[in-house]
C-alpha cells in the first residue's frame, strides 16, 4: 500500500500531511459499484449513452478513490489534526494545546494506530497517524527546530528522561 507523507514549513506554522492509498482491489470495487449505479441511472437516457456514461464514471471513480488521510497543523499554541483520526475512518478535527503537552513520541502498540502521540498529564493522543518511526522522528525534529521553546518547556516540565530521547534532548546527545 503506497503512503503519502509531506512536511511543509510555513511562516508561523508547520503543516504535515500523511495517509495511505487504497489497495488496487478496493479501487476496482469502488469503480465497479460506481459504474453499476451510473448504468442504472443512465439507462433512462435516450440514445444508448448509458454504457459510455457508466465507463466514464467508473474511470473517474478509479482515478479519484483515495485512502485515509490526515493533516496536522502545528503552531506555538496548538496541534490541530484534521482527517481520519479514529479507527472508523470518520473525518474529525482534534485540537491539543501545546501548553498541555509534556512530550511527543512515536507509538506502535497493539490496538492503537501507529503514529506520533502527544503526551499530556492525563492521556496520550495520536496527533499524526499513518507514519512510521523514521517519519515520526523527522516530524518531531522539524517541530523542535521550528519551535525550540516548545521542546525546552517539555524538557523542563517532565521528570522522566524517556521523552527527551524521542525529542532528541536527553541521553545520547552531548548535554
Amino acid at each position: 500500500m503506497a503512503k503519502h507523507f509531506e512536511i511543509t514549513e510555513l511562516r508561523n506554522a508547520i503543516r504535515i500531511s500523511a495517509g495511505q492509498d487504497l489497495p488496487l482491489w478496493a479501487r476496482i470495487l469502488v469503480s465497479f459499484i460506481s459504474a453499476v449505479a451510473a448504468l442504472s441511472i443512465a439507462h433512462a437516457l435516450p440514445g444508448g449513452w448509458d454504457w459510455l456514461v457508466a465507463v466514464c464514471i467508473a474511470a473517474i471513480a478509479f482515478a479519484t478513490a483515495r485512502g485515509p488521510r490526515v493533516d496536522l497543523s502545528v503552531t506555538n499554541v496548538e496541534f490541530v489534526t484534521r482527517g481520519n483520526i479514529g479507527h472508523r475512518d470518520s473525518k474529525a478535527t482534534q485540537v491539543v494545546c501545546t501548553g498541555d503537552v509534556r512530550g511527543l513520541e512515536f507509538q506502535d502498540s497493539i490496538g492503537r494506530r501507529a503514529g506520533v502521540y502527544a503526551l499530556t498529564a492525563r492521556s496520550q493522543q495520536c496527533i499524526l497517524p499513518f507514519v512510521d518511526y523514521s517519519e515520526s522522528m523527522q516530524v518531531i525534529s522539524t517541530i523542535q527546530k521550528k519551535f525550540p521553546g516548545l521542546a525546552e518547556s517539555w524538557k523542563a516540565g517532565s521528570s522522566s528522561s524517556e521523552h527527551f530521547l524521542t525529542l532528541g534532548l536527553g541521553k545520547g546527545k552531548s548535554e
